[in-house]
């Protein structure tokens, strides 16, 4: 999907687009919109399809033409009413040096139409710097501006943003309206399931598994995982297993290897104090798997086994 630019939502979010769309016509679209949610559920996808959208000169049935000049410019990434912000290449932060361009393109007067679309995401990446000059941006706002925003983790943004933009967050998508759609990538009914396996509830992550041989990788992988956590593999013998994924990805693999665990334990009440630690273990993966995406540069292979050794032994309980 990369390189592809969205005119229209996903089939999951035709509910979401059209509220979007009643607000639009009822004139009450925020200036700053925010869309939240887990990782790989379309949310970059939809607001680029919204910017689309409110750009188009000749949006018909509700989604953008695709072929004015204004779609024209956005497909070829040119256009002089829109600008994107995300990590520039080489970083893990968006950094307040392009908060700052951002800031002085939104002061312009629009080239094209009567509004310039701003996007940032994952607007959770924006460093302390980036975050507080934004604000300055989101108290006096632009009335031809519209601010969109793309965030996995609302919590890491501060509240004062927050406090200043429509927050709606997005509900996962089903197996039944997200494995047919999956079925374009990987080919048959089959790998389509067993990507959404992988990931259920986050197409565009289970998209990017559509190589068969990356597909077979993580679920290798992920079946290891099971072992490790069913005790079947030891805390050393993991990371071997690992070693040629990044570490954001092992991370974010542990994480949904432990979330498949305490879903099968649900209802469990035998291991009550293991549970709690398991879904603070959870919560932890998670957290050092945003630091590592956002620059941190840990030992991977401590980590790793760090990590391995603690899902290890994530329900079993204590001995004396």
């Amino acid at each position: 999907m990369n390189g592809v630019w969205p005119l229209a939502p996903l089939p999951w979010q035709a509910q979401l687009w059209q509220r979007m769309g009643e607000q639009l016509d009822a004139g009450r679209l925020p200036q700053a919109f925010m869309l939240t949610g887990a990782e790989g559920v379309g949310k970059l996808w939809f607001l680029r399809a919204l910017a689309s959208r409110l750009l188009c000169a000749g949006p018909v049935a509700g989604t953008a033409c695709g072929s004015c000049k204004s779609c024209e410019l956005l497909k070829a990434g040119s256009h002089s009413d829109f600008m994107a912000l995300h990590p520039e290449e080489g970083s893990r932060q968006i950094r307040i040096e392009q908060v700052r361009k951002l800031i002085q393109f939104a002061g312009r007067t629009p080239a094209l139409g009567s509004r310039k679309i701003l996007l940032i995401g994952p607007a959770e990446l924006m460093n302390s710097s980036a975050a507080n000059a934004l604000l300055k941006s989101l108290e006096e706002p632009s009335e031809s501006t519209t601010l969109l925003l793309s965030c996995n983790n609302v919590s890491a943004l501060p509240a004062t943003i927050r406090s200043r933009c429509q927050i709606t967050t997005h509900v996962p998508p089903s197996a039944d309206t997200s494995v047919p759609w999956l079925q374009q990538f990987v080919g048959d009914a089959d790998a389509a399931a067993q990507a959404h396996a992988l990931f259920p509830g986050q197409p565009l992550l289970a998209a990017a598994l559509a190589d068969a041989e990356l597909l077979g990788t993580w679920q290798k992988a992920f079946a290891g995982l099971t072992a490790l956590i069913e005790g079947r593999l030891t805390a050393l013998e993991y990371p071997e297993l690992v070693k040629e994924l990044p570490l954001d990805e092992v991370l974010l693999l542990m994480q949904r290897g432990l979330e498949e665990a305490l879903r099968q334990h649900a209802g469990v009440t035998t291991l009550t104090a293991a549970l709690h630690a398991a879904y603070r273990l959870r919560d932890d993966l998670g957290r050092k798997r945003r630091a590592v995406i956002a620059g941190g540069n840990p030992n991977r292979q401590l980590l790793v086994e760090d990590y391995s050794a603690k899902l290890g032994r994530a329900f079993r309980p204590a001995t004396s």
